[in-house]
């Protein structure tokens, strides 16, 4: 009985190698109440943050980061914008 596998002959090239990531953003509806969440849940610890009381008028970002693993959890304060129509 025979097998079909790839011959180790062939080379495979990736045409785009990830060498890694920095951050993965997702956008939610409540930015703040999610980051809680990934605390308690998951263990995520929160290192950054941006919003109205650091400048940003329309929008606020939590960065959680555990080992390796960074997310930004980020949500709209204007209802006319990118982020809102996504969510």
């Amino acid at each position: 009985m025979d097998t079909l596998t790839k011959s180790a002959t062939a080379a495979s090239t990736d045409t785009f190698p990830i060498k890694g990531t920095d951050h993965l953003e997702f956008y939610v509806g409540n930015a703040k109440q999610s980051a809680l969440y990934y605390q308690a849940a998951f263990g995520f610890e929160l290192v950054a943050y941006c919003g109205p009381e650091t400048g940003v008028r329309d929008r606020v970002s939590y960065v959680l980061q555990q080992n390796k693993i960074r997310l930004v959890l980020t949500s709209q304060l204007d209802p006319d914008t990118e982020i809102a129509r996504h969510v």
